[in-house]
């Protein structure tokens, strides 16, 4: 019996390689995918005309081979006969393609960037490097939409879980994820609340959370949503763009890590499901990400999700994944020409801008702050991470994409400068963190430590400059709140005083540990105390509030309870100073023990309660004269004319704090260290412990020390070289 061809006929007759499939891809991205069968037409099989390859075919411009063959090598693995509605900028270039006499694109409209000098050859002395881009697989679009339109021409409606590669189906191979595509895809379905509970967490996403990163456009997002569920089968991960569910499991698991306990319990999730939930789906996020091999199908989603995930990740202990995803997300947004946003050029387009309807125009609008705001969150994030890598990647002279504009949401209309936005807080807190990168080069070409020092009381004063004379005044505490103004204004408000007292420590950081010993730097040591009671004070409040429990209190708060904890180290007991700062570590200990399920909550507790306790120790005899003296008996008299002083036995208090393993040992059991598995499957997620260490207890740990590196989030500052030399290397 012969065997049944599973080569569709179109395939076939332009011998070119099928994924067998019913409709294949390749008839999918033709636009042809009604037509693809394996029967051949008109009676059967004619090799004078079947065995002819068609160079010429009405109405399919797409069948060029430059549209062809090298828009993207992915298939799609699986037939979907039941599409559920998609959100519509997805699916609109598959859907015109099959229906437009002429479906080879004109000049879009609707392009973000100046039309005129900007494409990728209008320059003759960078032709030559962007043809060589291409040879690589890699473009040089000036306009991230440009990009996004060329791949929605992909076959991406089953999801990357489908087969993006030409060698065979993806579902039969495993993504080294647990499992093959199509378990992973099944597995991420199940991880899906009902219709009601997504809704609700998307909602108070928008009206909550949105404020803080600004990543996406609320409204567009929430009815791409509402489209997807009208279908009857509801929201069907196999059948979506995995790339926007990355974005749907990102925002889930931002509102789940920020929502207090009741909140979460009357969307109906309870306390022990929550943290389970919570990772699952920021790992679900992940897969996502990489079932739609992100990393070479650029696409805005995938930088959106990733941005978004900093709102959860640090909470849940995958600090050094997400420094990881943001560095892919910042060379995605590279590619997508998210950095050349610049302002609106109409001269350049005189005829296309004329021609656009309004609901044209509101969509470009729409995409061009995405963009912005997507890169403004990026550069942020990059530069208030200085202090933690000593080092950034944007250069800000390297773009020319604006900051977001101030607009209504709703209809991208211009608001006064009095009245708040969804780009607000952002925009201010960018100003702050541009900042940074300057002080960092300042400090790095000074000599001397007088010429460095004049640097960080010149930052000083900028910053605090900037938070006075520059800051809107509905970010002000000291302007009474309008009724008119959204909900988040109170929050915006602690968050900016908490950032901005954070980052007055970090700019005297390099000084701090020199102040404790060395009177020239006492402005330093007087201004970083009064920012960490600064700090714990507005926290404190904030978590008294009704408003989401952000990421950057707890961070902040360890910071600012080790500025406290060190100063005690140079405290004698009967100064007033010493009984408070050491009553207010003692209290973040306690206050950091109320955010049950934070990885950063637990660890700033293990670490503060440990210098805690070696400040204990050290001052066990009450003063350091008494123990001076005593060190000077055993040295014996011919050192008493050069006493030694005692000094902060780092790698004592390391080993104390990280347990005894060495770093060789730690490598080897990886899976001991605190960056969790991002397995998908995982049979039991462990919950951080609930209750603090009490300070006379031994600390013992089964944290490796090259985990000890990054406990903490990059924003924080505390890195292994900021903390243990720079900071604990002192004497007493």
């Amino acid at each position: 019996m012969p065997k049944e061809r599973q080569t569709c006929t179109e395939c076939s007759m332009r011998r070119q390689k099928c994924d067998r499939n019913i409709p294949c891809s390749r008839c999918v991205k033709r636009g042809d995918g009604h037509k693809c069968t394996r029967e051949w037409p008109d009676g059967g099989y004619d090799p004078r005309i079947h065995r002819i390859y068609p160079r010429t075919s009405t109405g399919q411009g797409d069948d060029s081979p430059g549209t062809t063959d090298n828009t993207s090598p992915a298939t799609t693995a699986q037939h979907v006969p039941d599409m559920p509605h998609q959100p519509s900028r997805r699916k609109s270039a598959s859907v015109k393609s099959a229906n437009s006499p002429n479906p080879r694109r004109q000049p879009n409209p609707l392009a973000l960037g100046p039309q005129t000098g900007n494409g990728p050859l209008s320059d003759p002395d960078a032709a030559a490097s962007t043809l060589e881009f291409l040879t690589w697989g890699r473009s040089k679009f000036s306009d991230y939409d440009l990009k996004a339109l060329e791949l929605l021409k992909e076959p991406h409606n089953a999801g990357s879980a489908s087969a993006p590669k030409d060698t065979g189906p993806d579902w039969d191979v495993s993504n080294g994820f647990g499992g093959t595509g199509a378990a992973q895809v099944s597995f991420l379905q199940l991880l899906l609340p009902n219709r009601r509970q997504v809704f609700q967490l998307v909602e108070y996403h928008i009206n909550s959370i949105l404020w803080y990163h600004a990543c996406l456009h609320g409204p567009t997002f929430y009815g791409e949503l509402k489209d997807v569920y009208q279908g009857p089968s509801g929201l069907q991960v196999r059948n979506m763009d995995l790339r926007w569910t990355a974005i749907l499991f990102s925002i889930m698991a931002a509102s789940m890590t920020c929502a207090s306990d009741q909140l979460a319990t009357s969307w109906g999730f309870k306390k022990s499901e929550r943290a389970k939930l919570t990772r699952q789906w920021y790992k679900a996020t992940v897969t996502c990400l990489n079932l739609a091999d992100y990393m070479w199908r650029h696409h805005i989603y995938s930088v959106q999700a990733i941005t978004i995930l900093t709102m959860s990740a640090h909470v849940l202990g995958f600090s050094n994944t997400q420094s990881t995803l943001l560095g892919v997300a910042l060379k995605i947004a590279q590619g997508l020409g998210l950095q050349r946003l610049g302002p609106e050029d109409e001269s350049s387009n005189p005829t296309g801008l004329s021609l656009m309807s309004a609901a044209a125009l509101r969509d470009k609008a729409i995409k061009r702050e995405t963009g912005r705001r997507l890169w403004s969150q990026l550069c942020m994030q990059d530069w208030f991470s200085i202090p933690f890598s000593e080092m950034y990647s944007i250069q800000r002279h390297h773009f020319t994409t604006i900051k977001p504009l101030h607009v209504d949401d709703n209809t991208m209309e211009p608001i006064p400068e009095d009245m708040p936005s969804m780009t607000s807080f952002q925009n201010f807190l960018t100003e702050m963190a541009s900042l940074m990168p300057q002080i960092h080069d300042a400090i790095i070409a000074s000599n001397t430590l007088y010429t460095k020092y004049e640097q960080v009381i010149e930052y000083d004063t900028r910053m605090r400059t900037l938070a006075t004379e520059n800051m809107p005044s509905f970010l002000s505490m000291t302007e009474p709140i309008r009724p008119e103004w959204p909900a988040f204004i109170p929050w915006a408000r602690r968050s900016l005083t908490i950032c901005f007292a954070h980052k007055i420590i970090m700019i005297h950081r390099a000084f701090l540990g020199r102040s404790f010993t060395e009177p020239a730097f006492d402005f330093t040591r007087r201004t970083c105390m009064a920012a960490a009671k600064s700090i714990l004070k507005e926290a404190r409040q904030a978590y008294d509030e009704e408003g989401p429990m952000l990421w950057i209190d707890q961070a902040f708060m360890v910071a600012a309870g080790i500025t406290l904890a060190l100063d005690i180290f140079h405290r004698k007991a009967n100064e007033p100073e010493y009984e408070e700062h050491r009553k207010l570590v003692e209290n973040t200990i306690s206050m950091l023990g109320k955010f049950e399920n934070s990885m950063i909550a637990l660890r700033g507790i293990r670490l503060l309660s440990s210098l805690l306790a070696e400040q204990a120790r050290l001052t066990a005899d009450q003063t350091l004269e008494n123990y001076r003296k005593r060190t000077n008996d055993v040295l014996g008299a011919s050192d008493l004319s050069q006493p030694k002083r005692q000094k902060f036995n780092v790698p004592k208090f390391v080993e104390s704090f990280v347990g005894n393993d060495s770093f060789t040992h730690s490598l080897r059991t990886a899976n001991r260290g605190v960056e969790p598995s991002l397995d998908l499957f995982e049979p039991e997620a462990r919950t951080p412990s609930r209750t603090p260490i009490p300070p006379d207890q031994p600390i013992t740990s089964d944290f490796g020390y090259e985990t000890f590196e990054q406990l903490f989030p990059p924003h924080t500052g505390i890195s292994n070289n900021f903390l243990f030399e720079d900071l604990l290397n002192f004497d007493i």
